[in-house]
């Protein structure tokens, strides 16, 4: 069927009256756009501050757990210890920032440690534990765990400034075969902001006869 010129016309306007208004205008669909942008950079930013928050906590997390660490990593303190050490009476250089001394002894042998502690200005010990570690120690706020025998522990008074004395009793288990490694180390807590709690070897013994294990 041929439709002319007026008819079509006709059909177009009778098809575009039945037709539906269009479901969005230009301004509609500005404002939708906008909207969506917001939501968006929103969800970016509340994303970002996350991954923020984590890279904060997780070190802090890292640090503060129970579990051994190697010995010689003394914790992150807010200040430095210093310490002399004399073992059956023979004084044994500590240096500032070098490894701990380390003395040969036989099994069964008999060990008089005197051990000073040396807390610098400002800083205050609510711990100290001082005792023999087999090449780990697992910091507690309440104690070590790896740690026995602990030979002096002090937590009843803080520790302030000064030089703390202790005298350390100890006999070389019979049992330990040459080459084994032990080790004199001291744990203290500290109550400044953030407390905690670090470690430190003070002195180590090889028993004679082979090289540290």
């Amino acid at each position: 069927m041929l439709l002319d010129e007026q008819e079509l016309r006709q059909h177009l306007t009778a098809a575009a009256g039945q037709a539906s208004a269009p479901r969005f205008t230009v301004d509609g669909l500005a404002a939708r756009i906008r909207r969506r942008r917001a939501r968006l950079i929103g969800l970016l930013s509340g994303s970002l501050l996350a991954v923020a928050v984590l890279a904060v906590t997780v070190p802090i997390g890292l640090r503060g757990g129970g579990g051994g660490v190697p010995l010689g990593r003394p914790g992150v303190a807010p200040f430095r210890l210093s310490y002399t050490v004399a073992v059956n009476g023979q004084s044994r250089v500590f240096p500032r920032n070098g490894p701990p001394p380390t003395l040969t002894v036989t099994p069964g042998e008999k060990l008089r440690i005197d051990v000073g502690v040396i807390v610098p200005p400002h800083a205050t010990l609510t711990g100290l534990w001082l005792g023999i570690t087999n090449s780990m120690l697992s910091p507690r706020r309440n104690g070590p765990a790896d740690m026995h025998p602990i030979l002096a522990a002090r937590t009843r008074a803080p520790l302030r400034h000064g030089v703390h004395r202790f005298t350390l009793h100890w006999a070389v288990p019979a049992r330990l075969l040459p080459g084994a490694t032990r080790q004199v180390s001291i744990e203290w807590a500290w109550s400044q902001f953030p407390p905690g709690d670090g470690e430190q070897i003070v002195a180590q013994f090889d028993v004679e006869g082979g090289a540290g294990t």
